[in-house]
């Protein structure tokens, strides 16, 4: 009989690893301890990126506290404008209407006011006749 070859005999197909390293590579590196000086830079280098994107966004959001605060005030003046014309409204009818004798003398003062303020400002003839009211007149001679 023939012996045919055992394959876990023979070296070539042995399945366990030929230990290609040296004694001499191991004993020549050094032990390190902790991140190596480029790993370091790196993580400096994260950290102050990180610092500055930081502070980017505390300066927009302070940026965009002040700018909505400047749209609460145009918005609320602008608001107002638009409701002018229905509070002018109000204040004509509680010069006429309103039951507390108080009410309807300040409303009406503030209406007269207003009033002589406009004319005024555009040299309306109302402004006029209502000072020549307000100077005594001489009577008449004959």
């Amino acid at each position: 009989m023939t012996e045919k070859p055992n394959p876990a005999n023979n070296e070539e197909n042995s399945e366990t690893p030929k230990d290609t390293e040296s004694t001499e590579d191991t004993d020549s590196q050094e032990l390190q301890f902790g991140l190596s000086d480029g790993e370091l830079q790196k993580e400096l280098h994260s950290y102050a990126a990180a610092l500055r994107q930081e502070f980017e966004l505390s300066q927009s959001k302070t940026a965009t506290a002040e700018n909505e605060t400047q749209n609460v005030e145009k918005y609320t003046r602008d608001f107002f404008k638009k409701n002018l014309a229905h509070a002018a409204a109000q204040i004509v009818w509680l010069s006429s209407n309103s039951t507390s004798d108080s009410i309807r003398l300040k409303a009406s003062q503030f209406i007269v006011k207003e009033a002589l303020a406009g004319a005024q400002a555009d040299g309306d003839p109302i402004s006029e006749l209502l000072r020549s009211l307000q100077t005594p007149t001489q009577p008449a001679s004959t």
